[in-house]
């Protein structure tokens, strides 16, 4: 059964009580710095573009739009990056999906050997093989489709291991007894073969249960650097109202992948609640992620327009981590509902966008800058870099990641001449 990725909205009462960071004073600046280096225009072209955009190390951009193209399943696309700062971009349809090999793809990822690595509606998983000569074509793979026991409902996009296996997070399906039947979900590996010519195996790491563990991981996974998968889970938890949790790998062989809470939303603690983006870390090994409600209760009628949270790990071994809200977004011309790919800098600033808020009548989402202020404690302050107009290109959901020119890309689902959506620039 394929679900809705969307939650429903729930009325809430919530308090936002200062912890570890200090809230941020907004300090929205004009959109600077912004242009949309492609639109779509629907039909063969293709239209819906999802995720963020896979950068290669020249700069060109690759992604899936989740509609059009010529069987009007969907394409894989290429953008290949100008010359020079502010050239024109250039778009090639790389495949087209033609429902005998899947349909409808809903993100991507880039391996290190040029091959391009998705999801599509239909939960399988693919491998695109680039061309062995100028003018040859893509060649498509399926690698595996999961079954509700495997998962469903796959969320975020893949991340790679060293070995290049993949991994990721299914937002339904495992334990069928779990929520209302659906399952909570499960943290999945698909294992590259050691041979060639042998298929690739397919692994559920970890089922959801609900409580107290958590249920409907609807980001995908990161990786830290000893191995272990991070995520959040938009339920569940030891209060029901979401976590963000540890997969680790099994300490000896034979055993299984391990879970652990590192945190449980509660809104009688007047917590933040319900994440729905994937989490990052900075250098320093600190976790950050979003949610899409919560926060200044002045925002969207009392429901909140949506937090960005850090977690300090602990001090030592058995410690808790320490949680801390950096930013209450507070609507009108500021963002509503984070929940996309967020991004440092080298100095620690963080970058993502939000898919709605950023002004009046006609606007629809922005991109955002936070910054750290250098004591630890102090404020953490926002800079709005693009608020987007809809008719423009609207709908950034899905954040931000870095590509050429140390510039910003990522997509809106909608905007453009006929709202097909388009791929944009932003100069941090």
């Amino acid at each position: 059964m394929k679900l809705s990725r969307q939650p429903a909205r729930m009325i809430l009462t919530l308090i936002l009580v200062p912890m570890l960071f200090m809230l941020a004073v907004t300090a929205n600046a004009a959109g600077q710095g912004y242009r949309t280096i492609y639109r779509f225009q629907g039909s063969s072209d293709g239209w819906l573009p999802l995720g963020v955009p896979a950068a290669d190390k020249n700069g060109n951009l690759y992604g899936v739009t989740g509609d059009g193209g010529t069987y009007k399943l969907g394409t894989v696309y290429k953008l290949t990056a100008p010359q020079t700062r502010g050239g024109k971009w250039t778009k090639t349809v790389l495949y087209n999906f033609s429902g005998g090999n899947g349909g409808y793809p809903e993100s991507l990822v880039l391996a290190k050997d040029g091959s391009l690595y998705g999801v599509d509606y239909s939960q399988s998983i693919f491998e695109l093989t680039p061309p062995t000569s100028r003018d040859g074509a893509w060649k498509y793979a399926l690698l595996y489709t999961l079954n509700p026991n495997d998962g469903e409902s796959i969320a975020g996009s893949l991340v790679f291991d060293a070995a290049g296996n993949l991994y990721g997070a299914a937002a339904y399906g495992g334990d069928t007894g779990c929520d209302r039947g659906y399952g909570c979900g499960t943290v999945f590996e698909l294992k590259r073969p050691t041979t060639k010519g042998r298929k690739w195996r397919f692994n559920v790491l970890y089922t959801f249960t609900g409580q107290p563990d958590g249920a409907v991981p609807f980001a995908g996974v990161t990786f830290d650097a000893k191995g272990n998968l991070y995520g959040t889970t938009w339920e569940g938890g030891s209060y029901g109202w979401g976590a963000v949790y540890r997969v680790s790998p099994p300490k000896k062989k034979g055993q299984g992948w391990t879970e652990t809470v590192l945190y449980s939303f509660d809104t009688g603690n007047y917590d933040v609640i319900s994440p729905e983006g994937p989490v990052a870390f900075d250098t320093s090994g600190n976790l950050y992620g979003t949610t899409a409600l919560g926060g200044d209760l002045n925002c969207q009628g009392g429901y909140g327009c949506g937090v960005v949270f850090g977690l300090a790990p602990p001090t030592e071994g058995d410690g808790s981590w320490t949680y801390a809200t950096l930013y209450a977004f507070q609507g009108g011309n500021d963002g509503i509902a984070p929940q996309g790919y967020m991004v440092f800098d080298p100095t620690g600033n963080l970058y993502s966008t939000t898919g709605e808020g950023g002004g009046g009548t006609g606007y629809s989402g922005i991109a955002f800058r936070l910054t750290q202020a250098m004591q630890l404690g102090a404020a953490w302050g926002e800079t709005v870099l693009h608020r987007f107009q809809a008719d423009a290109g609207g709908g950034p959901n899905e954040g931000l990641t870095w590509g050429k020119w140390g510039n910003l890309y990522g997509v809106t689902l909608g905007g453009g001449p006929s709202y097909y959506g388009t791929v944009f620039e932003v100069r941090p």
